[in-house]
């Protein structure tokens, strides 16, 4: 079960990968706003998971917004600094990333024991708690370069070694010898 991990004024609150909102503590009237910065471990939590050569500098400005009498939504921005593999040439490739976040949470309305996934539905709340830390790391694992590529890489390769000849090489010098 989740738990209330700030206070009800409406002043940023800072909060961390394990942050879990309860939407019932809520501020009825206006947004709740958080403030995210990685510690050097939680970067390299998420380097490992996501398998990434490294991560650093993660910030995340969030906010939470009631929708409706079962729906919050929540947007915001964030920033990292990503270090991936190279798919050409396995040679590191650095990359920061700045995008916007959009999510919308709803209460199930009943006891669901099937997730049906629509891109036109909410998330889910899971015990009544929005998982920012969650969020961030999902939406920073998305927002990267899928195929991260450095510019002087070459466009092609060739199989094996070009330097020898291929295993047909002589037939062909004997066709060309038979005219």
């Amino acid at each position: 079960m989740c738990r209330p991990v700030f206070d009800l004024v409406m002043v940023m609150q800072t909060v961390s990968l394990e942050t879990l909102i309860d939407v019932d503590t809520l501020p009825v009237k206006g947004p709740f706003r958080g403030s995210l910065r990685c510690s050097a471990d939680e970067c390299r939590l998420l380097a490992e998971r996501f398998g990434f050569l490294d991560i650093g500098n993660v910030t995340a400005e969030l906010r939470i917004d009631k929708v409706g009498p079962d729906a919050w939504d929540v947007s915001g921005r964030l920033s990292a600094e990503v270090v991936q593999t190279c798919i050409a040439t396995g040679e590191p490739v650095a990359e920061t990333v700045d995008f916007a976040i959009e999510e919308r949470y709803g209460r199930a309305a009943f006891d669901v024991e099937e997730v049906v996934v629509d891109p036109e539905d909410s998330e889910p709340l899971v015990d009544g708690c929005i998982d920012l830390g969650e969020i961030v790391a999902q939406s920073l694992a998305l927002g990267v370069s899928s195929w991260p590529r450095r510019a002087d890489a070459p466009d092609h390769f060739e199989a094996g070694d070009t330097g020898q000849a291929h295993p047909f090489a002589k037939l062909g010098s004997l066709k060309a010898t038979d005219k």
